[in-house]
């Protein structure tokens, strides 16, 4: 079933709202004007029957023949005068009307009302007047030719000019509609031409200052978005790719060189544990990988208990003491004096202070010192590891978290894969914090988290 089209139905909508709009106007003007002609006639019968009461008032004499003679001259004076009649109470006629069986249909109910007589409407007015002690019963009579004649010539030009008004209105309505909603046709050909491939190009934004602009915008901003998660997706793929190629290209040629001829037996244990460390390589690439794979699809949930934090420093610290000592550099631990339980995952905060260990000691030289801290804070409890490294450059700072990036990448025969700091990022967003990352090159570097939970007062 093919939908109507937006500007379509927004026609049709303003057609049936402005339909009704006019049709109401014309309604209430046709009825006012009816009102207004038949008050206007009606003030007319009231003045004649004014004429009459003055005519009486004026002529005192008792003669009815002349009074009959008076009224009959103001009859000839003023419009429609043969359509009045005078009755006294006797039922005298002092005036007598050429039709009178239009009065006689009217009744001799005193007010107003419309009489038909030979297919012709008429206004009919009865009043009684009071005159010298006697009472007498006024009858005025007027045509309503020309008014009806007026209100079908209203009535037949409203009937001509509202559809003409009508089809004008909707044509210009249609064609604003379509105006108005050309830069979304403009919008949708465009996003149409946007595929994975030229994520780059953006919506043109139409300078309206309106909901137009405001919606380019938003899917210029969804755009962008969209592409620094692929360009990221294909980078975090090729750089995958790459640290995944060399162990595997060491083992199937660590296993070629072995198996091409004989070789005594710790030629083969010499091969095999080279494929060995190879293959744990591989092995913690991967679990990172996957890692950080949770992370992203919002599954690296982890449970959370009271951990003891100066606990697990110390046996961190101790852990890579023998490490800093063969290397030459200090390594020195700050613990409070008191207990200080944090809420935490007791896994999961040893992955992230392996990482910053590890990370400390790959870039401190010799001779330098790494400082370990955990202290209590109203808001909780924060670690601290600082060295006094080659430290990191300013415009490397923002990207140190991101996959498999590294600083100075000439100096990519350190080991590792450039996961650790994504891997303690995600760990300790898990946990409701942030690694935060101060340095200066030359200066070393101090990475910080903080743990909420109840803390005891170094």
């Amino acid at each position: 079933m093919t939908r109507l089209s937006i500007g379509f139905r927004l026609t049709v909508w303003y057609a049936a709202v402005l339909a009704s709009g006019l049709g109401l106007f014309g309604a209430a003007m046709w009825f006012a004007l009816q009102y207004r002609l038949i008050a206007g006639v009606d003030r007319d019968l009231a003045q004649r029957v004014l004429g009459l009461k003055t005519v009486l008032e004026v002529e005192r004499a008792a003669d009815r023949a002349q009074v009959a003679i008076e009224l009959s001259e103001f009859a000839e004076e003023v419009p429609n005068g043969e359509l009045m009649q005078l009755s006294d109470s006797q039922g005298v006629l002092l005036a007598p009307s050429e039709e009178p069986r239009l009065f006689a249909a009217a009744g001799r109910e005193a007010g107003y009302q419309t009489v038909s007589r030979n297919g012709k409407a008429f206004r009919v007015f009865v009043r009684e007047i009071e005159h010298n002690g006697r009472s007498y019963r006024a009858s005025v009579a007027a045509p309503l030719d020309p008014a009806l004649s007026l209100l079908r010539d209203f009535r037949n030009a409203l009937l001509l000019m509202i559809p003409a008004l009508l089809a004008v209105a909707c044509a210009g309505g249609y064609w604003l509609s379509r105006r108005a909603l050309a830069p979304v046709d403009e919008i949708t050909r465009t996003a149409r031409s946007i595929h994975v491939h030229n994520l780059s190009q953006r919506l043109k934004l139409p300078r309206t200052g309106d909901e137009l602009e405001r919606m380019s915008a938003a899917w210029n901003e969804v755009l962008e978005r969209l592409e620094s998660s692929v360009r990221r997706i294909r980078q975090f793929t090729a750089d995958a790719s790459h640290e995944l190629r060399t162990p595997i290209a060491l083992i199937r040629a660590t296993a070629e060189l072995a198996l091409r001829r004989e070789r005594s037996p710790e030629h083969y244990r010499a091969a095999l544990a080279e494929i060995q460390r190879e293959a744990e390589q591989m092995t913690a690439l991967t679990e990172s990988l996957l890692t950080l794979a949770r992370a992203d699809s919002g599954g690296l949930e982890l449970p959370l208990a009271s951990v003891e934090l100066k606990e697990l420093v110390a046996d961190v610290v101790r852990q890579h003491e023998p490490l800093a000592a063969a290397k030459g550099i200090q390594l020195t631990a700050r613990l409070p004096e008191r207990s200080a339980p944090v809420n935490a995952n007791e896994s999961g905060l040893r992955r992230i202070l392996l990482i910053l260990m590890d990370n400390a000691l790959k870039y401190t030289p010799p001779g330098g010192t790494i400082t370990v801290c955990a202290r209590s804070r109203e808001d909780g409890v924060e670690i601290l590891v600082e060295d006094s490294g080659e430290g990191i450059d300013r415009a490397a700072l923002p990207h140190i978290f991101e996959r498999f990036y590294r600083a100075d990448p000439s100096r990519a025969d350190r080991p590792g894969a450039g996961l650790g700091l994504s891997i303690a990022q995600a760990l300790a967003q898990a946990h409701g914090s942030q690694i935060a990352v101060e340095s200066e090159p030359g200066q070393g570097a101090r990475f910080s988290m903080l743990l909420r939970g109840r803390s005891a007062p170094p």
